[in-house]
Protein backbone atom coordinates (compact mmCIF):
# COMPACT_ATOMS: atom_id res chain seq x y z
CA UNK A 1 0.00 0.00 0.00
CA UNK A 2 1.24 3.51 -0.67
CA UNK A 3 2.02 5.60 2.33
CA UNK A 4 2.98 9.14 1.69
CA UNK A 5 4.86 10.47 4.91
CA UNK A 6 7.61 12.88 5.80
CA UNK A 7 8.99 10.08 8.46
CA UNK A 8 8.58 7.31 5.73
CA UNK A 9 11.89 6.43 4.61
CA UNK A 10 10.35 5.18 1.61
CA UNK A 11 12.09 6.08 -2.26
CA UNK A 12 9.64 7.50 -4.36
CA UNK A 13 9.68 7.43 -8.26
CA UNK A 14 7.92 9.70 -10.21
CA UNK A 15 7.65 8.61 -14.22
CA UNK A 16 6.25 10.74 -16.79
CA UNK A 17 5.23 8.88 -19.73
CA UNK A 18 4.14 11.02 -23.00
CA UNK A 19 1.74 9.64 -25.83
CA UNK A 20 0.28 10.67 -28.12
CA UNK A 21 -3.80 10.56 -27.48
CA UNK A 22 -4.33 6.88 -29.35
CA UNK A 23 -1.59 5.67 -27.44
CA UNK A 24 -2.16 6.27 -23.54
CA UNK A 25 -4.64 3.54 -23.23
CA UNK A 26 -2.28 1.08 -24.53
CA UNK A 27 0.70 2.76 -22.89
CA UNK A 28 -0.65 2.43 -19.32
CA UNK A 29 -1.78 -1.63 -20.09
CA UNK A 30 2.19 -1.86 -20.54
CA UNK A 31 3.22 0.11 -17.85
CA UNK A 32 0.87 -1.92 -15.34
CA UNK A 33 2.13 -5.29 -16.81
CA UNK A 34 5.65 -4.52 -16.55
CA UNK A 35 4.80 -2.82 -12.45
CA UNK A 36 3.30 -6.17 -12.17
CA UNK A 37 6.75 -8.30 -13.51
CA UNK A 38 8.44 -5.62 -11.57
CA UNK A 39 6.12 -6.69 -8.10
CA UNK A 40 7.39 -10.25 -8.79
CA UNK A 41 11.15 -9.85 -9.33
CA UNK A 42 11.86 -7.28 -6.17
CA UNK A 43 11.41 -7.85 -3.13
CA UNK A 44 11.80 -4.18 -2.40
CA UNK A 45 9.19 -2.96 -4.56
CA UNK A 46 6.21 -0.94 -2.31
CA UNK A 47 4.11 0.22 -4.86
CA UNK A 48 2.76 1.78 -8.32
CA UNK A 49 0.06 4.17 -8.95
CA UNK A 50 -1.01 5.23 -12.42
CA UNK A 51 -2.36 8.33 -13.19
CA UNK A 52 -3.36 9.46 -16.77
CA UNK A 53 -3.81 13.01 -17.85
CA UNK A 54 -7.08 14.44 -19.09
CA UNK A 55 -5.58 15.25 -22.38
CA UNK A 56 -4.57 12.12 -23.46
CA UNK A 57 -0.91 12.90 -23.68
CA UNK A 58 0.78 11.65 -20.13
CA UNK A 59 0.35 8.42 -18.11
CA UNK A 60 2.61 9.32 -14.47
CA UNK A 61 3.56 6.26 -12.32
CA UNK A 62 4.26 7.36 -8.20
CA UNK A 63 6.18 4.37 -7.30
CA UNK A 64 7.82 2.93 -3.75
CA UNK A 65 10.83 1.59 -2.93
CA UNK A 66 11.97 0.34 0.67
CA UNK A 67 15.24 1.80 -0.24
CA UNK A 68 17.19 2.81 -2.89
CA UNK A 69 19.19 -0.59 -3.43
CA UNK A 70 15.48 -1.78 -4.36
CA UNK A 71 15.41 0.69 -7.13
CA UNK A 72 18.30 0.28 -8.38
CA UNK A 73 17.66 -3.81 -8.97
CA UNK A 74 14.02 -2.92 -10.41
CA UNK A 75 15.77 -0.25 -12.51
CA UNK A 76 18.15 -2.92 -13.39
CA UNK A 77 15.54 -5.78 -14.17
CA UNK A 78 13.70 -3.14 -16.19
CA UNK A 79 17.15 -2.71 -18.50
CA UNK A 80 17.36 -6.71 -17.89
CA UNK A 81 14.33 -6.96 -20.02
CA UNK A 82 14.64 -4.35 -22.89
CA UNK A 83 14.24 -6.84 -25.38
CA UNK A 84 10.85 -8.14 -24.09
CA UNK A 85 7.58 -7.51 -26.90
CA UNK A 86 6.54 -5.42 -23.88
CA UNK A 87 9.01 -3.07 -23.22
CA UNK A 88 9.72 -2.71 -27.22
CA UNK A 89 6.25 -1.63 -27.50
CA UNK A 90 6.11 1.10 -25.19
CA UNK A 91 9.42 2.38 -26.40
CA UNK A 92 7.77 2.92 -29.53
CA UNK A 93 4.85 4.41 -28.82
CA UNK A 94 6.25 6.51 -24.87
CA UNK A 95 8.89 9.38 -23.91
CA UNK A 96 9.78 8.68 -20.47
CA UNK A 97 10.99 11.22 -18.08
CA UNK A 98 11.73 9.55 -14.07
CA UNK A 99 13.52 10.43 -11.65
CA UNK A 100 14.02 9.97 -8.31
CA UNK A 101 12.37 11.30 -5.16
CA UNK A 102 11.89 12.31 -0.74
CA UNK A 103 8.90 13.12 0.38
CA UNK A 104 9.70 16.51 2.11
CA UNK A 105 6.47 18.29 2.94
CA UNK A 106 3.02 17.46 3.35
CA UNK A 107 0.23 19.48 3.38
CA UNK A 108 -3.62 18.43 3.75
CA UNK A 109 -6.73 20.21 3.97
Amino acid sequence: MTTISENNDVVTTINTFMFEPENQQRGLELLVEIAKMIRKEVPGFLSANFHMSVDGTRVVNYAQYSSHEAFQVATAKVFEKADTPLLIELRQIATPDAHEYKVRTILEG
